[in-house]
């Protein structure tokens, strides 16, 4: 299985999780209060899509590297996620010298 397809399938995954426990969650919530559950079912399952939006961009966070120009007023960057060392190399020099270095010069 590819890389991405392995992501790809994690991500669905904790994204059915987050849905699935925030649902029950909110359900036992609203049940002492006495809200129907066709009201209380998409509550929970919006909050539990707000966490798992969360918790992916925590991650997302934590997995993207950022590149800069070494230029302090260069204001050019690369974004990458889930790269291989050599893969990650090769943009940390493609960002030190990127075409266009002389059109962002601010003196």
């Amino acid at each position: 299985m590819r890389t991405t397809t392995k992501h790809c399938i994690i991500r669905l995954t904790a994204t059915g999780a987050m849905l699935a426990v925030g649902a029950l969650v909110e359900l036992r919530l609203m049940n002492a209060y006495g809200v129907p559950v066709l009201l209380a079912l998409p509550c929970g399952l919006s909050v539990g899509l707000g966490v798992g939006n969360l918790a992916e961009a925590v991650a997302g966070w934590f997995a993207t590297t950022v590149f800069r120009c070494p230029d302090k007023s260069c204001t050019y960057k690369v974004s990458v996620a889930h790269v291989d060392a050599a893969e990650r190399r090769r943009w940390q020099e493609a960002a030190a010298s990127h075409p266009g270095h002389e059109l962002n010069y601010r003196p």
